[in-house]
């Protein structure tokens, strides 16, 4: 899936949407890398994003495991060459018991922050999980998230949840998660 789009609002900038592959997993992992160096909102800190031989073969693994399942996907958003957006969407489990649930994960990069790829992903992304037969899509969001909390509201979750304490952060400080759910 190659699908150009253009972002109308301050800039008209042009993107291209990308089911990504394993090809991609080095531009993936220098998306990982910035947004989770940029924020704490990630579930990992930037320097936890490895970059040796590993990783990237873990990762090439994880993103091909993806793209074998077609009740997953991994989207991303390209300017250019460069990642700037991207959002999965998971399957809970493939039991019967489960299987009508999907989680979603998003990040977006700090510069690109207010021109409308979050919520541009977030369509995408419930648009492909009904298309796959889900019904319920779950997330968590730190609780001093609020433009993301305030993004997911607008895209119809709502709050049924809170894991307190669920991240620890490097200076001592916590953050509760908050569990978020929509029908779709």
């Amino acid at each position: 899936m190659i699908k150009t789009f253009t972002i109308s609002g301050k800039t008209e900038k042009e993107f291209r949407l990308v089911e990504i592959g394993p090809e991609h997993v080095e531009q993936y992992l220098d998306f990982m890398h910035q947004v989770s160096s940029d924020s704490h909102f990630m579930n990992r800190y930037g320097d936890e994003v490895l970059l040796d031989a590993e990783a990237v073969q873990v990762e090439r693994e994880r993103i091909q495991a993806i793209n074998d399942d077609d009740r997953e996907i991994r989207l991303s958003v390209f300017d250019g060459e460069k990642i700037v957006g991207n959002i999965v969407v998971r399957r809970i489990s493939k039991h019967r018991k489960t299987a009508h649930r999907c989680s979603i994960g998003i990040g977006i990069r700090k510069e690109y922050h207010g021109m409308g790829l979050g919520t541009f992903l977030m369509e995408q992304a419930v648009a492909f999980a009904k298309e796959a037969g889900y019904t319920n899509m779950e997330l968590g969001v730190l609780s001093d998230n609020l433009p993301a909390q305030g993004l997911y509201k607008k895209m119809g979750f709502i709050e049924c949840g809170r894991i307190p304490e669920a991240f620890r952060l490097d200076d001592g400080t916590t953050a509760d998660e908050i569990v978020m759910y929509r029908k779709l």
